[in-house]
């Protein structure tokens, strides 16, 4: 069985042409509010699709710091280390116990972002 599915805009102005029809308004009326309709679905489209554009970015980063911190969480590493993201890739921050818990934490984080992206060790060693 095919349903029809009426778009949102369609269904305001079968709606208002309803009520229109039934006030008695004129089709100039009706045209004019079928108009309007369609220009405010177009407005609020591109709003839409601005704030999408704008998003984006924070988006990006928060995916980048999340991946790299289930990583190190996988490896017993996540409470000692801090990741931030930026665009270029990530920072790792925070004190960890051994040279080799540090670089482990920098291959995982490399491992997991891939050759395309930064990652910049600052992790501090325990006693250094």
């Amino acid at each position: 069985m095919n349903s029809m599915r009426i778009k949102p805009a369609s269904a305001v102005f079968l709606a208002f042409a309803g009520l229109a029809a039934a006030s008695g308004c004129s089709q100039q009326t009706l045209n004019s509010a079928q108009h309007d309709a369609q220009h405010n679905a177009a407005v609020l489209n591109q709003q839409a699709q601005q704030a999408e554009k704008q998003a984006r970015p924070q988006v990006d980063k928060l995916k980048l710091q999340t991946r790299v911190t289930a990583a190190l969480t996988a490896a017993n590493l996540s409470p000692a280390v801090h990741v931030r993201a930026d665009a270029e890739g990530v920072y790792l921050r925070g004190t960890v116990n051994t040279a080799a818990d540090k670089a482990r934490a920098g291959q995982i984080a490399r491992d997991t972002l891939g050759p395309d992206k930064k990652v910049h060790n600052q992790l501090v060693v325990s006693g250094s």
